[in-house]
Parts: C-alpha cells; sequence; structure tokens
C-alpha cells in the first residue's frame, strides 16, 4: 500500500468513496444538529436540578472523561471486528443510545429532577464514547482511501456539507421549539426537545448507509489484528506528535474552562432564547461552510499551520464580544458566533496534521491517542469551570491598579481571550512536514486526481 492512499483501489473507487464520505457526513450532521448539546443544556436548564452550574459543565465534559477508552480503540479494532464493522457497529449503538434521552427527561419518569439530570449525563457520555470508537476507526478508514496532497481539499469539502447540514437542522430545531412553546403550556415542553432528540437517533442510523458502500480499503497488520500495547504507546514517545499533542491540550484545556459560563450567561444574563442560539450557531455553521474548502485548499498549499494561527486569533476575540454583551446590547453576544467561523480553520488543519504526523501503516494509535487526551484536558478544564460558576458566580474581582470591579462572567471571559491567544505560541512549535510513511518519505504534489 502506498503512503497516501491505498493504490489497490481503482481511481472511480476512491473518488466515489469519497462522494459516500461527504454523504455520510451530511446525514450524520443533521442528526447532531437536531440531537446538539445546546439542546441537552436547555433542556438540563428546564429540569431545575440543584448545581446547575457543575450538571451542565458535566454534560459538555463526562462524554470526554470516557473518551479515555478511547486508546483501547486500535487493540480492539482486528479483534472485535475489521474496521469497517467496527466503525459501523459503534455508530449503530451510539445512536439507538439517544432514543433513551426523551425518556430520561420526561418528567415524573424518574424520581427526581437530579435523577433525570444524572440520567441526561449517563446516556450522553455513553453516546459520545460510542461515537468516538466509530471515529476513530473512520478517519484511519479515511487516511486509506484519501491520498494526501489533497485530503486538505478532502476534510474541507466535507466540513462544507457537515456544517451546511447542522446549520438547517439547527434552525429547524429552534424554529419548532419556539412554535411548540407558543401552543403548549410549559409543563409540557420537554416534549418539544424530545422529538427533535428522536429525529437525530434516526437520522444517524440512516447516515450508516453510505459507509456500509464504502470499500474497506487496505488496511495495515494493526488495523487487522489490533494493536499491541507498544503500539497504543508510541505517540507518546515520538517528540514530533507530542508537540501537537501539547497545542492540542492547551486550546483543549482553556477552551473548556469557560464553557460553563459561556452557555449560561446568555440563558440567565442575557435572557437568550433557544431559537436565538440555534438560529447564531445555524450562521455561523453557513460560514464555515462557505469557507471550509477554501481553507482546505489553503492547508493544502501554503501549510496548516499558518492557516491555524490566523483561525486561532480570530476564534480567540469571541469571549471578549461576550464581555461586552449586556441584556441591552446583546448583539455582542451575535458578533462572538460570527467570529467564530474562524474554526473551520482549525476544523481543517488539526485533524489534517494528525494525520500527517501519524505513521500510515499504524495510524491508529495516534488518532486515538490525540483525541482521548485533548478531551480529557477539555473535561477537567469544564468541570473546573463548572465548578468555580456554582461557587463564585456572585463574586467581584478588583482589576490591578483601578477602582473598577468586574464579575465572575467578564473575568472569565478576559482569561478566555488571554488563553487562547496565548495558544499560538504553542503552536509555532508544531512542525509543519510532510505526510509520514514507513520509509520516512513524504507525499507530494497538490493535483486534485486520483
Amino acid at each position: 500500500m502506498s503512503s497516501t492512499a491505498d493504490q489497490s483501489l481503482a481511481v472511480f473507487q476512491r473518488r466515489r468513496a469519497r462522494r459516500l464520505a461527504y454523504w455520510n457526513g451530511g446525514i450524520w450532521a443533521i442528526g447532531n444538529g437536531l440531537t446538539s448539546t445546546t439542546l441537552v443544556i436547555y433542556l438540563a436548564e428546564q429540569l431545575d436540578a440543584p448545581r446547575i452550574g457543575l450538571g451542565i459543565s458535566l454534560i459538555l465534559a463526562a462524554r470526554h472523561i470516557v473518551g479515555l477508552l478511547r486508546l483501547g480503540t486500535p487493540a480492539m479494532i482486528g479483534r472485535l471486528a475489521d474496521r469497517k464493522r467496527f466503525c459501523l457497529g459503534a455508530y449503530l449503538l451510539s445512536a439507538l443510545v439517544l432514543f433513551g434521552l426523551p425518556l430520561a427527561a420526561a418528567p415524573g419518569f424518574l424520581p427526581s429532577p437530579g435523577a433525570s439530570l444524572a440520567a441526561l449525563v449517563i446516556l450522553w457520555c455513553l453516546y459520545h464514547l460510542l461515537e468516538y470508537l466509530g471515529t476513530v476507526a473512520l478517519w484511519s478508514w479515511l487516511a486509506d482511501l484519501v491520498p494526501q496532497r489533497i485530503r486538505g481539499r478532502f476534510i474541507g469539502q466535507r466540513e462544507r456539507w457537515m456544517v451546511a447540514a447542522t446549520a438547517v437542522a439547527l434552525l429547524a430545531v429552534g424554529l419548532l421549539n419556539w412554535q411548540w412553546q407558543q401552543h403548549f403550556p410549559k409543563p409540557q415542553w420537554w416534549i418539544g426537545y424530545a422529538i427533535p432528540a428522536a429525529l437525530g437517533a434516526c437520522c444517524m442510523v440512516a447516515a450508516l448507509a453510505p459507509l456500509a458502500w464504502m470499500p474497506r480499503a487496505a488496511a495495515s497488520r494493526v488495523v487487522r489484528q489490533g494493536a499491541t500495547l507498544r503500539e497504543i504507546l508510541a505517540p507518546f514517545t515520538d517528540l514530533r506528535f507530542l508537540r501537537l499533542l501539547l497545542f492540542g491540550c492547551w486550546f483543549s484545556f482553556f477552551n473548556g474552562v469557560t464553557q460553563s459560563a459561556q452557555n449560561l450567561y446568555p440563558i440567565r444574563v442575557l435572557g437568550i432564547s433557544l431559537f436565538l442560539s440555534l438560529a447564531v450557531q445555524t450562521g455561523m455553521r453557513c460560514g464555515q461552510m462557505a469557507v471550509s474548502p477554501w481553507v482546505g485548499a489553503l492547508a493544502d498549499r501554503f501549510g496548516n499551520r499558518p492557516v491555524m494561527i490566523v483561525s486561532l486569533l480570530m476564534v480567540a476575540t469571541g469571549p471578549l464580544c461576550y464581555l461586552a454583551a449586556t441584556p441591552q446590547q446583546w448583539w455582542w453576544f451575535v458578533a462572538a458566533w460570527v467570529v467564530w467561523i474562524a474554526y473551520a480553520g482549525l476544523n481543517v488543519g488539526l485533524p489534517n496534521l494528525m494525520l500527517k504526523l501519524s505513521p500510515q501503516r499504524s495510524n491508529t494509535p495516534y488518532i486515538a491517542a490525540y483525541y482521548t487526551v485533548t478531551g480529557l484536558c477539555y473535561a477537567a478544564s469544564t468541570i473546573a469551570g463548572g465548578g468555580l460558576l456554582d461557587g463564585l458566580h456572585n463574586a467581584t474581582f478588583a482589576l490591578w491598579g483601578s477602582a473598577a470591579k468586574l464579575d465572575y462572567y467578564q473575568c472569565t471571559f478576559l482569561f478566555g481571550w488571554a488563553t487562547r491567544s496565548l495558544g499560538v505560541l504553542v503552536l509555532l512549535l508544531v512542525p509543519e512536514v510532510p505526510a509520514r510513511n514507513d520509509h520516512g518519505r513524504g507525499g507530494k504534489g497538490l493535483g486534485i486526481g486520483d
């Protein structure tokens, strides 16, 4: 097998595989938009459970904690099933778990609001664990189907499909929820959340059809038979990969610590409705849909790191927009989601760099290691941020050398801007290199053939 793609497949088969990957991403993204984290957070807030700050942080973070088990994915693939069957099975189980969300949220189904919140957290993290297991297998599979020299454009085009589908689904959920609340009393509002959750699970099942039609692609011994312990731990002794891992941990940690504040501030301080919240997310995804293929082409031509640096500096200004937002000037909340269109550069660059810095024939341990470790950093900081929010949400802090005082939300948003901006210095440590193969040579070329 070539270092860039499985050359045993004909050109038309690889092109067909890429088209099927686009369809899979689009259909799955519809389901993801219908059952979004924002929807679950609003649902949790309706439960009126105690310590809601910590509860929301657990919804955001618990899925990353159980993601530690992703490190075992390379060992499971091959031993339990081949890569394709493992991917399909994990995604199918993850979709089936989502059908439990409406029951967990139903009033009276569980003995207390606290029990309902706990059930939401458990189901949510189990869904994501199974999804993550499937994603490790999927990225390894796609790496063998798509030549490295056009992989940036492929990821960018697939990202366009996904953000477009997610945007449509989010807007549909917002409109449905708004109409539901106009026609039904508050005790029945949970049904307006349960319907999209169930429909989202159905879409995620439907997204398996394109994957089922995709060719398997030749796989390495590690993928066919399962990785050994030494191969699973190999990413943690690879200095080049560790630099990327360091940046991923930095960005994940300081992104996570502000999440509870960012999710509760619009609800409790600005009075933002679910419809408006989902509408601005839809706008962000439409912007990402427009720029993702262009960003992917720039990454292929100039490298991932320059594109990511510009994106990171733009993304870092989002918390400053939250800082400026008040109930009277709530449009700054919208401005934050406009600048977060720049996440497109990170969404394309990070997976592309991850695959380039991973050995082609044994990339599953690297993929699992990256998502597991960065996910744990995000989880730890999100839980810490939720705990701080519960304990300090009424506190004020004096600025150095000034009589002015900031509340907890304002301090958190300033901290988020500063730490995300400083991430550029960490990103400069990450090498921009050709894709790795088993002989240490990288692929070249910018053609879009194959």
